[in-house]
């Protein structure tokens, strides 16, 4: 199945979905760690739709990033979606990590201090593009 990655630079991975317009789709079955599909991630999940629905559809079962909200893990994970934690921000060396089993799932103590270090005050917690990196 299907992983999926917000990303910047083509080779960085994003804070999450809400702080870059990128997303990589990566086959671990079908692509090396060097081959990711890299594609404006609203152009396949539009505004206003069930995003672990389209997600399904793609046949993605998993999400890789550095930060996620509680709400979106708790999302994620209630519709059978995996969630791992990057490991660092380099996207081929996550990938590698990825095949080899060795990342870890997001828990809701790391969601819940990435919330933290905001406290609420910060643009995370927002769906606002204006802040992403291209």
């Amino acid at each position: 199945m299907k992983l999926i990655i917000p990303v910047y630079d083509n080779k960085l991975i994003a804070e999450g979905f809400n702080k870059t317009t990128h997303v990589c789709i990566f086959d671990p079955e079908a692509s090396d760690v060097e081959t990711c599909c890299f594609i404006p991630w609203r152009t396949i999940i539009p505004p206003g739709s069930k995003i672990t629905k389209q997600m399904k559809e793609m046949g993605i079962a998993a999400v890789l990033t550095s930060q996620i909200q509680l709400l979106a893990l708790n999302l994620f994970v209630e519709n059978g979606i995996q969630v791992y934690k990057s490991s660092g921000t380099d996207l081929t060396q996550n990938l590698l990590l990825y095949k080899q089993n060795k990342l870890h799932p997001f828990t809701v103590t790391d969601a819940m201090e990435s919330s933290n270090l905001c406290s609420g005050t910060c643009d995370s917690c927002t769906s606002d593009e204006s802040n992403c990196k291209e």
